[in-house]
């Protein structure tokens, strides 16, 4: 009898730690490539005990491996959605890069991303960088922490879930961070539309006149002039983004 209580404060342990690695390898807030695997591993093992330690350390032990493996699934699955949930932080800089580094010229202007490890234009490369450290100037990472903390709250370890309300709630993140990619964007982009006007008009006004020759060049300035410029006005519209997508990813998980 003894020694199936300690088989299940081990199994309690074991997936803790299990969805806090699932949750590690997906969250690109703690790095995702090689150079930090086993940083994140750490963590990873170190917070997944925390949360053993102040949450069930026992589970029932299951009938067979099979049912271990369920129950491995199922804590996978959580830090999964919750690691892609939060990843729509950074993927709304991504997609507001993208579309300004298109009106601009620029999506062509394409280097490796040291984060991701795949090509990405250097716009989307700037704001992301910018959004990181919005987030942690906020703090942001601790309140990623949190939400994982809450998880185990909302779904105990080993025990059934529903997935309706985490698909539902992934569908709702993903709108809602094209949503926000495109408001963030639209000062850029509505500032390249009066551009474009002012060269139409100055090219009907001077025909004689070689637009191709600094209509280019005047596009780049201005978009990098308007997004440096919003980069900090719109500070507290990132800030407010960010605390609706992180409400959004704890409302994923009900009781």
């Amino acid at each position: 009898m003894d020694l199936q209580w300690y088989e299940g404060v081990a199994t309690s342990l074991f997936l803790h730690q299990l969805r806090a690695g699932a949750f590690f390898a997906v969250v690109p807030l703690f790095g995702r490539q090689r150079d930090s695997f086993w940083l994140r591993l750490i963590l990873a093992v170190a917070m997944g005990s925390v949360f053993w330690w102040v949450g069930d350390q026992h589970v029932e032990l299951p009938g067979n491996l099979l049912a271990l493996g369920v129950m491995g699934v199922r804590e996978g699955i959580i830090g999964i959605a919750l690691g892609f949930a939060l990843y729509t932080m950074t993927a709304m800089l991504i997609a507001a890069g993208e579309i300004i580094s298109s009106e601009m010229g620029f999506s062509m202007a394409r280097t490796m991303n040291p984060e991701s490890g795949v090509d990405a234009t250097v716009v989307s490369q700037l704001f992301q960088v910018i959004g990181f450290l919005l987030i942690l100037q906020l703090d942001l990472h601790h309140e990623a922490l949190r939400v994982l903390g809450d998880t185990f709250q909302a779904c105990p370890v080993g025990e059934p879930f529903a997935l309706e309300p985490i698909w539902l709630g992934l569908r709702t993140l993903m709108t809602g961070c094209l949503v926000l990619a495109l408001q963030y964007s639209f000062p850029v982009l509505g500032t390249m539309l009066l551009l474009t006007v002012a060269l139409v008009l100055l090219g009907r006004a001077v025909p004689a006149i070689n637009l191709m020759e600094f209509g280019f060049a005047v596009r780049v300035l201005l978009a990098l002039l308007a997004s440096a410029w919003f980069m900090t006005a719109g500070a507290p519209f990132l800030a407010a983004a960010f605390a609706s997508l992180l409400e959004g990813a704890r409302g994923m998980f009900v009781p």
